[in-house]
């Protein structure tokens, strides 16, 4: 009960402090989720620089109500516009970025062989019951660690 006394008469101030720590705590963990209290404590400190009467017991369940209310707001708003980055799910993946890309064949002996992208020689599959002979060209369909997955060139 002591600690809502201290609050009857603390300054705007000790909350905008608060809303500081949070959001440089935030900046060391970037987890994205403690700037949303922080910016409920700037908030909070405002509305008591506007209404200097309030009890500590208000001032507690405003930080509270606003904290959930902007951390459900910011999140929806991130999922529904993003965040500003760009996903690369090939980012890591060299054979991912081959695919759409046309390949050399080099050989094929059944449904394995290997192709040539910009001089460099890539493990291929070809479609059951296909191949290609060596020298044509072919399209990268989709890849599976270092294993390419080809098609006949300009075919869906």
């Amino acid at each position: 009960m002591s600690f809502f006394v201290f609050l009857d008469g603390i300054s705007p101030w000790w909350w905008v402090a608060f809303g500081v720590g949070l959001g440089a705590l935030e900046m060391a963990t970037m987890s994205f989720f403690l700037i949303w209290p922080a910016i409920a404590a700037v908030l909070g400190a405002v509305l008591l620089w506007l209404l200097p009467g309030l009890s500590g017991e208000l001032q507690i369940v405003i930080f509270a109500v606003l904290s959930v209310v902007l951390t459900f707001a910011g999140r929806s708003l991130i999922h529904k516009y993003g965040d500003g980055g760009e996903q690369n799910h090939s980012l890591n993946s060299r054979s991912a970025l081959m695919v759409g890309r046309q390949a050399e064949v080099i050989n094929f002996t059944g449904p394995e062989g290997n192709v040539t992208i910009d001089g460099i020689r890539w493990h291929a599959v070809w479609p059951k019951g296909q191949s290609a002979a060596a020298g044509s060209m072919v399209e990268i369909a989709r890849a599976d660690g270092m294993t390419l997955f080809v098609k006949e060139s300009g075919s869906s």
